[in-house]
C-alpha cells in the first residue's frame, strides 16, 4: 500500500530539542524520540509529516487556543489547536502522552460522528489514576483513539480488565534507549567500589543514601535531575555522607558516569508505572551491573539474578546485602551486565521502538 500521501501530525506536549543533530551525529547527544520517528516516517514511508509542540502553540494567536491555554495549561491548549488548525487535514495524529490525547478525544467526542476524525495513536504512560478511569472507564474515551501503547504490564492489565479498552487497540511494548549513545566506553576506566544513579520520577534516594552511610568505603554518585519530573529532589539541601554526591549531569557527564561505575543503582518507591526505566535502560545498554527496586510498575525487564537484581521498596539492609556482594564479586557483575546489554538491544533499543509505533501508524494510511 503507498503511503506517500499520508498527512501524520506528532501531537508533542514539551518543546522540542532544535539544533542538537550536530551534536546526535557527533555522538554527545543522544537522539530524541520523536525525532526518531518523524525521520522513520518522513523516510521510510514518505508520508507527510507535521510536528505540533509548545513552541508552535506559543506562536499561535487564535484566541480560542489561547484562551484554552489560560484556563487548563499548555496541553489542553495543544489539543485545542490541533483540533482547529490540523484534524481535518490529518489522516493519523500520533501523540506522546495522555496529556494531550485525553483532551483531544474529548474535543472529538464533542464535534460528534458527523464530522470526519482523523485516526488517533498515543501512549498512555499510566491509565490507572482516577482521574483516567473516570475518562477512559465511564466515559469511555478509548472509542475516540484507535491504539493505545503503555509501557509496563500492569498498566496493559488495568487497561483491559478496569478499563474496558478493548485489548486490540492496547499494545504493551517496551520503552527506549538510544543505544548509539548508550554503549560501552572502553576510554573510561570503571572504578570498582562506585555505585551511580539518575534521575528523579519516584526516586527513594532516602533509602540508598541510608544504606551508603553503613558503606563507607563505597563511592555513590547520584545524577539527581530530571528534565521531565516534577517530583521533588531528596538530596537537595541535604546533608549528605562524606561517600555521597549528589549534581546534575549533562547528557555525556552521564554517560561519562555510567561507565565510569560498577554498579547502577535504581532506587524506588511502589508505583504502578515504569518509574526508573530510562535510568534502567540506558545503564544496561552500557553493560552495567543493575540493583533496582521491586515494584509493580517496574517488573518487566529485570531477570532477577540473570541481567539485574531485585531489592524490596525501602529495604537498606536488602541493598546494603547487594551491594556488598556486587563489589566483592566481579564475576558476577559482568554476567548481569553481559546479559543486560544483551536485553536492551534485543527488547529496549529506540530502533526498535520507532519500528513498533511507525507500523500501527502506517496501518492508517489512507
Amino acid at each position: 500500500m503507498s503511503v506517500g500521501r499520508m498527512n501524520i501530525l506528532m501531537l508533542v506536549p514539551s518543546y522540542r530539542k532544535t539544533d542538537i543533530e550536530a551534536a546526535v551525529q557527533a555522538g554527545t547527544h543522544p537522539m530524541m524520540d520523536y525525532d526518531a520517528l518523524e525521520q522513520s516516517l518522513l523516510h521510510d514511508s514518505g508520508a507527510t509529516v507535521t510536528f505540533v509542540d509548545f513552541s508552535v502553540l506559543d506562536d499561535c494567536q487564535d484566541w480560542r487556543v489561547r484562551l484554552a491555554t489560560a484556563i487548563a495549561g499548555k496541553d489542553v491548549g495543544l489539543a485545542v489547536l490541533a483540533m482547529l488548525r490540523y484534524s481535518a487535514t490529518s489522516d493519523c495524529i500520533f501523540s506522546n502522552s495522555e496529556s494531550v490525547s485525553i483532551p483531544f478525544a474529548l474535543l472529538t467526542r464533542l464535534r460528534g460522528k458527523a464530522t470526519r476524525r482523523p485516526a488517533h495513536v498515543t501512549i498512555a504512560h499510566r491509565l490507572s489514576t482516577k482521574k483516567k478511569q473516570l475518562f477512559f472507564k465511564t466515559l469511555a474515551l478509548h472509542r475516540e483513539l484507535d491504539h493505545i501503547f503503555v509501557y509496563a504490564s500492569i498498566q496493559y492489565k488495568i487497561g483491559i480488565d478496569v478499563l474496558g479498552i478493548p485489548a486490540g487497540k492496547l499494545s504493551h511494548i517496551q520503552f527506549h534507549a538510544d543505544t548509539n549513545f548508550y554503549r560501552e566506553q572502553e576510554h573510561v576506566p570503571e572504578v570498582p567500589c562506585r555505585v551511580s544513579a539518575a534521575g528523579l520520577e519516584w526516586r527513594d534516594y532516602h533509602t540508598l543514601i541510608a544504606a551508603a552511610e553503613r558503606l563507607p568505603g563505597v563511592e555513590f554518585r547520584l545524577a539527581a535531575a530530571s528534565p521531565w519530573s516534577k517530583h521533588a529532589n531528596e538530596t537537595d539541601r541535604k546533608v549528605l555522607p562524606a561517600n555521597v554526591t549528589a549534581q546534575p549531569y549533562t547528557y555525556n557527564a552521564l554517560r561519562e558516569l555510567y561507565a565510569s561505575s560498577s554498579i547502577v543503582a535504581v532506587p524506588l518507591y511502589e508505583t504502578d508505572f515504569q518509574a526508573g526505566i530510562t535510568t534502567l535502560l540506558e545503564a544496561m545498554a552500557m553493560k552495567k551491573a543493575i540493583v533496582v527496586s521491586r515494584t509493580s510498575g517496574q517488573c518487566d525487564v529485570i531477570v532477577d539474578g540473570k541481567s539485574g537484581i531485585y531489592v524490596d521498596v525501602g529495604d537498606v539492609d536488602g541493598w546494603i546485602g547487594v551491594l556488598e556482594r556486587l563489589i566483592s564479586d566481579s564475576q558476577l557483575r559482568d554476567s548481569l551486565a553481559s546479559n543486560a546489554q544483551s536485553w536492551v538491544q534485543e527488547h529496549g533499543s529506540l530502533r526498535l521502538w520507532v519500528v513498533q509505533i511507525s507500523s500501527v501508524i502506517l496501518k492508517f494510511s489512507s
